[in-house]
């Protein structure tokens, strides 16, 4: 988001903060790390979880929590995202 620092600046401001309390982080984790396993050393599951990659990396594009990545495709069928409720309702009332 592009925030001018006054109505006369000269130089731009990019707000490049997260939002990522740890609460969504331990459920990406747990996601990750129970996943990763069936992936790498299971082979039980074929696709590959990645979190927080790009969805297009030849360009600025959105950053899913986490994604099962098709590699002999090159497709991405499943995007995780975590939402809270509870986060969503104080922060958008």
């Amino acid at each position: 988001m592009y925030n001018p620092m006054s109505a006369n600046a000269l130089f731009a401001n990019e707000d490049m903060s997260v939002y990522g309390p740890k609460a969504h982080q331990r459920i990406i984790s747990k996601l990750n790390s129970g996943l990763g396993p069936l992936y790498y050393h299971q082979h039980s599951i074929s696709l590959e979880p990645l979190p927080e990659t790009m969805l297009n990396e030849g360009e600025a594009s959105p950053v899913p929590d986490l994604i099962l990545y098709d590699n002999d495709n090159r497709t991405t069928p499943i995007i995780i995202e975590v939402c809270h409720t509870d986060v969503a309702s104080a922060r958008f009332a």
